[in-house]
C-alpha cells in the first residue's frame, strides 16, 4: 500500500483534499494489508518456539534419525498453525469487510443486523469486493425496515425575519415607526 499514491490521487489540482474518499480507500486497503499486534505476536512466538525447539534438538547428542522425525513433526506443526492462521486472518477479514458494509449501507445497529447475515453466501473477491451481500441486506431492508435509517434529503432551513412581529392589529403601527415618526424621520 502506498500511502503517497492514496493521498496524491485524493488531492484535487486547487489543492484540496477530498478525506472522505481518501478514509474510504484507507479502510478498504487496511484489512488486505496490514494485521493486528495479536495476530503478529502469536506468530512470533509461534517462531520463536521452533526455534528454541530446533536449538534444543541440535544441543542433544540424538541420533540423525531422531532428528529427523523432530523435524518433521515441528515442520507439520507448523504447516498446520500456518494453515490455522491463515484461516483465521481470512475470515476476521471477511468479518470486517462485512461489519464495514452494512455500516455503510445506513443501518442503525449493524452489530445486530451482522447476526442476521448468513457468512456462507458472502464472498470477497480478489478485488476486495463483496458478493452476495447485497441481496441479504435488500431482503433485511423489506423485513427490517426498523434497523436501517430513512434515506432524507436535505432539510431546509425555515429563515425568520427577527424583531417584533406586530400585535396583530389591523392598521397599527409597529415600535420602530412610532419612533421614526416622533424623530421626524
Amino acid at each position: 500500500m502506498d500511502i503517497k499514491a492514496i493521498i496524491a490521487k485524493h488531492t484535487k489540482e486547487d489543492g484540496s483534499f477530498d478525506s472522505e474518499a481518501f478514509a474510504t480507500e484507507i479502510n478498504a486497503t487496511i484489512p488486505k494489508e496490514f494485521v493486528s499486534k495479536e495476530q503478529y505476536s502469536k506468530k512470533t512466538e509461534e517462531i520463536e518456539q521452533l526455534t528454541t525447539d530446533l536449538e534444543s534438538a541440535q544441543k542433544s547428542n540424538l541420533s540423525t534419525e531422531e532428528l529427523q522425525k523432530q523435524l518433521e513433526k515441528a515442520v507439520n506443526d507448523a504447516k498446520e498453525r500456518e494453515t490455522q492462521f491463515n484461516a483465521d486472518l481470512a475470515s476476521m477479514q471477511k468479518t470486517n469487510a462485512v461489519k464495514l458494509a452494512l455500516k455503510d449501507s445506513g443501518t442503525v445497529n449493524s452489530d445486530l443486523l451482522f447476526g442476521q447475515v448468513n457468512m456462507d453466501n458472502v464472498i470477497i473477491q480478489d478485488d476486495g469486493k463483496i458478493s452476495g451481500l447485497d441481496d441479504q441486506v435488500t431482503t433485511f431492508k423489506e423485513s427490517m425496515p426498523y434497523l436501517f435509517q430513512e434515506a432524507t434529503g436535505t432539510a431546509k432551513p425555515t429563515i425568520v425575519a427577527g424583531g417584533n412581529p406586530n400585535s396583530g392589529g389591523a392598521g397599527e403601527k409597529t415600535l420602530v415607526q412610532k419612533i421614526q415618526e416622533r424623530l421626524g424621520e
